[in-house]
């Protein structure tokens, strides 16, 4: 068995064998088709361990990156290859050029950018390589441009023809910005559900974020987001205690060669809108000006040691603290 099979196959048996326990206590109502079964968390597509074989022929199961890897994400999950596919075509390529958008705008020592530089009426391509302090290195490569176009550019920089000033245009990278919010909406709910597994994502109620991640043309729905206000000790997974606001909050990391952003994001229980969500926060927040809002979140850390694939007592206790019935522990 090569190493990737083993990898999809021990993340197919974490999450079957959970979603078998829940079936057998009646936590879940769904008809399961195999011994052995494996729910996209995107499409809710049921699939079985033959599946995990790659199949020009019909669907299968792949191994799901959250964040995406282009950003250091880990494969933390399976989905089907064609939710896998189309998300990440359609969405986190978005996410992607965003990040690296504003690592280019950045010029971080050692960076190397495209751009295109004014002349005359045309342009010239060029490789900018940042030095740091401020110093940048421009290769101008002959197979890039159109040669009697670069012989003239260069004969006036040597005279000193061109100018003292020079304008660069960066290559315009083509970004959604509601699908950067839908790539960052699908990295929340894929890493909620490699921490809870099934335990309340199959509820109808979460039907909208997945129509939202899988139809990136659709409307989106307010989901709560926060950026560049947490530190890496921060990134984990929390629960948010605050009066009717239960909800799980995932800080995780956009990294590239050069930068990191963190980012910070809430999904609801079943049974409340992020609007409602919203406005509950909000309620009880610390207005500082018209129209802005400071919230705190009464959180709780995640427990790694809280067996919520294996151990009915503890996925009891989940289930009870999320639908407001006596909490025990959290």
């Amino acid at each position: 068995m090569s190493q990737k099979l083993k990898s999809r196959s021990n993340l197919f048996e974490k999450f079957s064998k959970q979603l078998h326990l829940l079936k057998d206590e009646g936590i879940i109502d769904i008809e399961l088709k195999y011994p052995e079964t494996y729910i996209c968390p995107l499409c809710l597509e049921q699939f079985q361990k033959s599946d995990l074989i790659a199949n020009k022929s019909k669907n299968y199961l792949t191994e799901e990156d959250a964040p995406p890897a282009k950003l250091k994400g880990s494969r933390i999950a399976l989905t089907c290859f064609e939710c896998n596919s189309k998300a990440g075509h359609q969405i986190d390529h978005h996410l992607i050029h965003r990040i690296r958008e504003i690592d280019d705008s950045k010029f971080h020592k050692d960076s190397v950018q495209r751009v295109r530089v004014e002349f005359e009426d045309t342009f010239v391509n060029s490789e900018i390589t940042s030095k740091g302090n401020g110093l940048l290195n421009v290769l101008h490569k002959m197979d890039n441009n159109n040669p009697s176009t670069l012989d003239r550019f260069i004969y006036n920089l040597k005279n000193k023809s061109v100018g003292e000033i020079l304008n660069m245009v960066p290559n315009k990278k083509r970004i959604d910005d509601s699908k950067v919010d839908k790539a960052l909406l699908k990295t929340n709910y894929i890493i909620a559900f490699s921490k809870f597994g099934y335990i309340f994502l199959l509820d109808s109620y979460y039907d909208t974020i997945r129509r939202e991640i899988k139809e990136p043309d659709s409307p989106t729905e307010g989901h709560l987001m926060i950026s560049n206000q947490f530190k890496s000790n921060h990134i984990g997974t929390y629960y948010v205690c605050n009066p009717n606001s239960k909800s799980t909050f995932n800080v995780f990391s956009l990294k590239t060669d050069y930068s990191e952003t963190l980012i910070g994001a809430l999904l609801p229980f079943p049974n409340m809108e992020p609007k409602e969500l919203h406005h509950n926060l909000t309620s009880i927040g610390t207005k500082f000006g018209k129209g802005k809002v400071g919230v705190t979140l009464d959180t709780r850390k995640y427990d790694p040691n809280a067996d919520l694939f294996n151990d009915i007592s503890e996925i009891n206790i989940i289930i009870n603290w999320s639908k407001n019935e006596p909490q025990q522990r959290v």
